[in-house]
């Protein structure tokens, strides 16, 4: 009798805390899946408030909703049909940047003060061999880094301290010293993050390493991570922080999405040491973002999942596939993107 009352008892302590960290909703969320008439494939998204979002992709592809997402209209940036927008951000209202990837000049950043109405070229990559593959900027939105692919063995940098108004490329002799085959993804712009005044960029290829600088580019430590690495087509596509010292990666190999182990790790040290978990399963993801307090949101081609106890389990959310997410906390609202002009919202 006391054995069965005793069990009852911590059953009851387990379903409280369930409910506590919001478990038991899982099942509950879903996709609200809308179109935005273009057939575009979508990789950048930003939220500006609960109704509205920006998204981004190929064919010079940008698009904004006012109605949380009930209709899109399209943006126009000026001779951008043959770019691929794969990062966009809202550093404050009404103000947009957007960066092309591409090798050498087709990659470009683009900013707007009046939500879209009119763009200026505020950078450009010159180097033939350069490739922008991500920006993020800081909780006040005037403190922001641009990352991209190697240039003579050294990670591509840029900072901006003023809303992302100008840009100045970080000194060479400062910019991290990467292997042969060692490189970022443009997969949905959050191969960087920038957390506390801490800005964390993530690699792929030869090696799968997470480095970091808290003084703003100029000088930079390096963790290894477990995630799976080895070919050009695996390794960190997105990297993410609940607070100060839980952080996430995601990545996997793309050519190879059904993989499930090798492609998630957590740090709890702020990004100085990353574990792998073995009992957590999950197909490649291409980006990740925190939900705020112990919940974290993953997408890819392989669908989307959430956790709710940082990272320790995992539920599918009923719904396709998308390539990138992007939230707001305090709205409880997330975005996705991904192909064939595909967007959906999620609340909860």
């Amino acid at each position: 009798m006391f054995m069965f009352s005793m069990r009852s008892f911590l059953l009851v302590l387990w379903s409280v805390w369930l409910l506590s960290h919001g478990v038991a909703n899982a099942q509950k969320l879903q996709l609200h899946e809308t179109t935005t008439g273009t057939e575009a494939s979508l990789r950048g998204v930003a939220v500006a408030g609960k109704k509205e979002a920006w998204v981004s992709g190929s064919g010079g592809t940008v698009m904004r909703t006012v109605d949380a997402g009930a209709t899109w209209k399209r943006i126009e940036v000026p001779d951008s049909a043959e770019l691929d927008f794969r990062d966009v951000e809202i550093p404050g209202p009404g103000t947009v940047l957007l960066m092309a990837a591409g090798p050498g000049k087709a990659s470009k950043l683009f900013r707007s003060v009046d939500s879209g109405k009119s763009w200026k070229l505020v950078l450009q990559n010159t180097n033939p061999v350069g490739f922008f593959d991500g920006m993020d900027f800081d909780a006040t939105g005037m403190h922001g880094l641009l990352y991209g692919d190697p240039i003579n063995g050294r990670l591509d940098l840029y900072a901006t301290h003023d809303g992302g108004k100008t840009w100045r490329p970080i000194p060479l002799s400062a910019r991290p010293i990467l292997k042969d085959g060692e490189y970022g993804f443009a997969a949905s712009g959050t191969g960087i993050t920038i957390q506390d005044g801490v800005v964390s960029v993530a690699t792929g290829g030869v090696v799968a390493r997470v480095w970091q600088s808290s003084d703003w580019g100029q000088s930079w430590q390096v963790a290894n991570t477990p995630l799976r690495a080895g070919k050009e087509s695996s390794g960190i596509f997105s990297i993410g922080f609940l607070d100060a010292d839980r952080g996430f990666v995601v990545g996997g190999d793309y050519t190879q999405p059904e993989l499930d182990e090798g492609n998630f790790a957590r740090s709890t040290d702020g990004g100085k040491t990353w574990n792998a978990q073995p009992d957590v399963k999950l197909e490649h993801k291409a980006c990740l973002r925190s939900l705020g307090k112990s919940g974290v949101v993953a997408c890819g081609r392989t669908g989307v999942v959430v956790s709710w106890d940082a990272g320790k389990t995992w539920q599918p959310v009923q719904g396709g596939g998308y390539y990138t997410v992007a939230v707001d906390q305090d709205r409880r609202v997330a975005y996705l993107a991904g192909s064939d002009g595909r967007v959906a919202s999620m609340h909860w």
